[in-house]
């Protein structure tokens, strides 16, 4: 493995680059053009976020617009607002799994891919266990009781409500502080009733028994070689360092997932101008 990687080093360059962007439906001819076929890119991918929010994970509005370049607006009529309101159709269809992950930030899993994610990016003890060795606030266990309690989804204003987060700003400062707790642990994902244009919170571990069982049972490399054969056929290329920071994972247990599909043939290690560090590219057939 070792001479593999040191001895054959390849550049990443534009053509790389296009297949990515192919691959990620980020081109005039591979554009989609709704939310039917953002929900088959994300069974696709595996991985993707709503909006674009880091250079290393595709993203339905770029996707949606054919273009790596083109900017987010505030505008309700325009992409952007089409684009948004796509949260409410694929979550009213369950067509995949909703929760903060990417930076922190709305990310669309697979159902398949589910297990890998919560077992790399999740918290598999109770928000109790959490309280109960410190890592989690008073206010975010309140919040993870309530929902405990209620055994389904909570909208926003009934969670706040059995959570103790009274109106106010103050208190909803409090509460948004709290529920973050929980999404940065997975905690807690995000759902949609259809018809509804209120976003609802509900416990993984009530809502998601079976996948939060498989993940219990996944090791972290198991995790992480299920997450890399989703991702890299697609990705064509990977930047350790932006991936491992964007997903919050440890960028040394990465590279050694990297290096063994180096290590199988399907990975050789790279470079791209302007990156620091080794990469790697997926070995076309």
């Amino acid at each position: 493995m070792t001479s593999n990687t040191e001895t054959y080093m390849v550049e990443i360059g534009d053509a790389e680059q296009q297949r990515r962007l192919s691959a990620w439906r980020q081109t005039p001819e591979r554009r989609i053009s709704g939310p039917d076929e953002g929900a088959v890119m994300i069974d696709h991918l595996g991985l993707v976020t709503l909006f674009p929010v880091s250079p290393e994970i595709p993203n339905l509005f770029h996707a949606y617009m054919g273009d790596p370049e083109a900017q987010v607006d505030s505008g309700h009529d325009s992409p952007s607002g089409e684009v948004y309101t796509w949260r409410w159709t694929l979550g009213g269809r369950e067509a995949a799994f909703y929760a903060t992950i990417v930076r922190n930030r709305p990310t669309w899993v697979s159902w398949p891919l589910l297990p890998a994610v919560l077992r790399l990016r999740g918290e598999l003890r109770s928000a109790e266990e959490l309280y109960d060795s410190g890592e989690i606030s008073a206010n975010a266990l309140r919040i993870g009781e309530a929902l405990e309690e209620a055994g389904d989804a909570m909208a926003t204003g009934d969670l706040r409500r059995e959570a103790g987060f009274p109106t106010g700003k103050e208190q909803r400062a409090a509460y948004l502080k709290a529920l973050e707790e929980l999404d940065r642990r997975l905690l807690v994902a995000k759902v949609f009733t259809t018809g509804s244009t209120d976003m609802s919170h509900t416990l993984v571990r009530i809502r998601y028994p079976e996948a939060l069982a498989d993940a219990e049972r996944l090791t972290r490399d198991e995790a992480l070689s299920q997450l890399l054969q989703h991702y890299l056929p697609a990705a064509n290329y990977v930047v350790p360092a932006t991936l491992a920071k964007h997903l919050g994972l440890v960028e040394p247990e990465l590279r050694a997932a990297l290096d063994r599909f180096v290590a199988s043939g399907t990975l050789t290690s790279a470079n791209l101008s302007g990156q620091r560090g080794q990469c790697y590219v997926w070995q076309t057939a």
